[in-house]
C-alpha cells in the first residue's frame, strides 16, 4: 500500500489538508467518533461501498473474465481444457507467437514515447512552468517510471486494460518531506472501475477500487482488534464470504478512491484580484484588495480515499484537491454494444488462429510420432550377420552401410510416409490469420517478405503502425493524465521551502531552491495556473544521436568545421572520453590564434 497525505476533520465538519491522523486508535480498534463525510455512520458508508462494488463488478464482470483469459493465453495457456483431455496422452504443442506480437508494440510505443511538458494556462511565468516540467521529470525518473508505462502498456496490449498510480509518499524514512511517484498497479484485476466511466484514461471516474488480498495472520499484525465479529445484524458474515471480502485465508482489503465536491465561495475585489473567501480571511483580503465587488458559489473537487475491507474502515481519509482520481487507466479498443462496454487488446481475436495452428501441428507431430519408420528389405544371403547393423542404422551416423557379396539383390530402403501436406498448410493459413486479424504484417516483425523495396518495407510497417494506433493513442493520453495529476499535486506536495531536484529536457540535472521568499533565485510554485501537453517529435535521446551523426557527416564535407566547433562536435558524442576532449578543445579554441610574423620580430 502506498503511504498518502491524510486530512483531519475539524469539529466544525471542515476539513483542515495536510495533517497526517490515522484513524486507529492507540489500543487498534477504529475511532467510533469518525463518520466518512456524506454518511450518518461507518456502517451506512460500508453498506454503500459494497453495494457500489458489488454492482461495478457485475457490470464488467464479462471484460474482466475474458482478460483474465487473455492473460493466460499470452503466458502459453492456449489449449481449450476440453480438447486438452480428449487429446491426453498425444501431443498438445503450444506454439506461441502472442510475445513476439505484443512485443513488437510495445517496442513501437517505447521509440516513440513522448514526455510530458507543462506550458502557462494564462500570461504566467514561463520560468516557473518549466521548473514544474522538470520536476516532473525528475518525478519519473526517481520512480523508474518508464518500467510503469511499459508494463501497463503490454498488459493493454494483452487484455485491453492497464492501470497504474500517482501516489505520494515519504522521501526517505528520516525525514516529514513527501515527494510524488509514479507506481505500478501490478495486477489489472485488481481495480475496478466505476460502471459509469467511459474514458480511456478513467477521468471521469467517480470511484475506483484497488484490492489487495491480505493473509489473516497478516492482517491480525496490521490491525490488531478489527475483527469479523463487530458485524452489525445488516451485514452478516455469509454476505461477506459470497462478495468474496472474506475467505479461508485472507480479507479483501481495498482503497476506496472517491471524488468529494464541498462548495467554496468565490470573491472579486476591487482591484480585479479573485480570492475563495471564508470567515477567517475576510477582514484580511478586505484591507488588502479593497471592498468585494462580486460572489458567486463555486464547487471544489477532492480525490478522497479511505483503506477499507468488508467490515470495517482500516484508515483514511487521505485527500488531494484533484479534479480526477489519482488511479491512471490505459485502456485498448472499446466497443459499446447496446449499452454494454465490450473491451480487448490485440490478443483477444487471435486466439482462435492461435488454437487452431497449435492443433494442426500438433497433429502433424502426432503423425510423425506414429508413423512407421524407415525399413529394409534384403535377401538373407545380403545381410546374414550384418542384420544388427541395418536395424540400428537410423541411430548411427555412418555413411556407408555394407552388405554381403554375392546377394540375390541388395537391400532397399522402405521410406516413411510424408506427413499430409494439408495440415502444414492449415497451420500456415492460421499464421496469416493472426497477422490479418492483428494488421501487424512480416515486414512490421523484421521478416522477410515478398516486398524487395525499402519503400514497399516502409509502407507495410506503416499499415501495421497505423492498424495500432489506438493503443499508442490511449497510452500516450494515460501518460498525458498522469502528468496532469502531478501537476495539480506539486503546490500541494512541495509547499514548503526546500531543495528539489530538476531534470531538464537535456537530461541534465540541477537543484532549484523553492518557495523561499528571501530567496531571489527561489521559484515560487503555488502560484500561478498551468496546464499539460505531451511534446511532439523525436525524444531527446533520439535527437542528440541524430545530431551527432549528422556533426560527423558534415566534418566529411567541411573539415575546417573542427578548427570552428570542434568541441561542440566531441560533446556531442558518446566515446568514452568525449567529455574530456570537448573540454580541451574548447580551451584550445578559447586561445587566441598567434601571427607567426609577430612571433619573428
Amino acid at each position: 500500500m502506498a503511504e498518502y497525505t491524510e486530512t483531519m476533520t475539524e469539529p466544525n465538519g471542515d476539513k483542515k489538508e495536510g495533517t497526517i491522523v490515522d484513524v486507529l486508535a492507540v489500543d487498534g480498534k477504529v475511532d467510533k467518533k469518525y463518520v466518512p463525510e456524506g454518511f450518518d455512520t461507518v456502517e451506512d458508508f460500508l453498506c454503500d461501498m459494497r453495494k457500489e462494488y458489488r454492482a461495478d463488478v457485475d457490470f464488467d464482470r464479462e471484460n474482466r473474465e475474458q482478460a483474465l483469459d487473455d492473460k493466460k493465453f499470452s503466458a502459453g495457456e492456449q489449449w481449450d481444457p476440453i480438447v486438452m483431455e480428449q487429446r491426453k496422452g498425444l501431443p498438445c504443442l503450444v506454439i506461441n507467437n502472442i510475445p513476439q506480437f505484443t512485443a513488437q508494440l510495445v517496442g513501437d510505443w517505447r521509440e516513440s514515447r513522448k514526455a510530458v511538458k507543462v506550458v502557462p494556462a494564462n500570461d504566467e511565468d514561463v520560468d516557473v512552468a518549466n521548473i514544474r516540467g522538470d520536476l516532473i521529470r525528475s518525478i519519473e525518473m526517481q520512480s523508474r517510471a518508464d518500467r510503469v508505462y511499459d508494463s501497463s502498456f503490454e498488459s493493454l496490449v494483452q487484455c485491453g486494460d492497464g492501470p497504474f498510480r500517482i501516489a505520494v509518499e515519504y522521501a526517505r524514512d528520516d525525514v516529514f518531506d513527501q515527494d510524488i511517484f509514479v507506481r505500478p498497479i501490478e495486477d489489472c484485476l485488481s481495480t475496478v472501475w466505476d460502471r459509469f466511466s467511459v474514458d480511456p484514461t478513467g477521468r471521469d471516474a467517480r470511484r475506483v477500487y484497488v484490492d489487495d488480498r491480505v493473509p489473516k495472520n497478516e492482517f491480525e499484525r496490521k490491525w490488531p482488534g478489527v475483527v469479523a465479529d463487530t458485524l452489525s445484524s445488516d451485514s452478516d458474515l455469509n454476505i461477506l464470504t459470497d462478495d468474496g471480502w472474506i475467505d479461508d485465508d485472507a480479507y479483501r482489503v481495498t482503497e476506496y478512491w472517491r471524488l468529494v465536491e464541498r462548495k467554496k465561495l468565490l470573491t472579486m475585489f476591487e482591484n480585479g484580484k479573485i480570492f475563495e473567501l471564508t470567515d477567517d480571511n475576510i477582514e484580511t483580503l478586505q484591507a488588502e484588495n479593497g471592498p468585494p465587488i462580486r460572489t458567486r458559489v463555486s464547487w471544489c473537487t477532492y480525490a478522497q480515499m479511505h483503506l477499507c475491507t468488508g467490515f470495517a474502515v482500516l484508515s483514511g481519509p487521505y485527500e488531494y484537491r484533484l479534479n480526477r482520481l489519482p488511479i491512471i487507466r490505459m485502456s485498448g479498443r472499446v466497443t459499446n454494444v447496446a449499452g454494454r462496454r465490450i473491451r480487448y487488446g490485440l490478443v483477444r481475436f487471435m486466439k482462435d488462429a492461435v488454437r487452431l495452428k497449435n492443433f494442426w501441428r500438433s497433429i502433424a507431430a502426432e503423425q510423425l510420432g506414429y508413423a512407421p519408420k524407415a525399413k529394409w528389405i534384403a535377401p538373407e544371403s545380403a545381410v546374414e550377420g550384418r542384420e544388427d547393423t541395418f536395424r540400428k542404422a537410423h541411430l548411427s551416423r555412418d555413411p556407408l552401410l555394407i552388405y554381403n557379396d554375392g546377394a540375390e539383390a541388395p537391400p532397399t530402403l522402405i521410406p516413411p510416409p510424408p506427413v499430409e501436406a494439408s495440415l502444414l498448410n492449415e497451420a500456415a493459413i492460421n499464421a496469416q490469420d493472426m497477422k490479418d486479424v492483428t494488421g501487424i504484417h512480416d515486414a512490421s516483425l523484421g521478416i522477410r517478405s515478398n516486398e524487395t523495396s525499402g519503400r514497399a518495407i516502409q509502407a507495410r510497417q506503416r499499415e501495421g503502425d497505423i492498424a495500432s494506433l489506438t493503443f499508442y493513442d490511449n497510452a500516450n493520453a494515460a501518460v498525458l493524465e498522469a502528468g496532469d495529476v502531478m501537476n495539480q499535486l506539486i503546490p500541494q506536495i512541495y509547499d514548503g521551502t526546500r531543495v528539489v531536484r530538476i531534470i531538464g529536457e537535456d537530461e541534465k540535472m540541477k537543484f532549484q531552491r523553492i518557495n523561499d521568499p528571501m530567496d531571489p533565485n527561489s521559484i515560487d510554485l503555488s502560484v500561478g495556473m498551468f496546464d499539460v501537453a505531451l511534446s511532439t517529435g523525436t525524444s531527446y535521446t533520439t535527437r542528440r544521436v541524430e545530431a551527432a551523426q549528422a556533426m560527423m557527416d558534415a566534418i566529411q564535407v567541411w573539415p575546417e568545421l573542427m578548427t570552428v566547433a570542434g568541441d561542440l562536435v566531441a560533446r556531442a558524442q558518446d566515446w568514452p572520453g568525449a567529455g574530456k576532449i570537448a573540454e580541451r578543445l574548447a580551451e584550445r579554441l578559447s586561445q587566441p590564434e598567434i601571427d607567426p610574423q609577430q612571433m619573428e620580430k
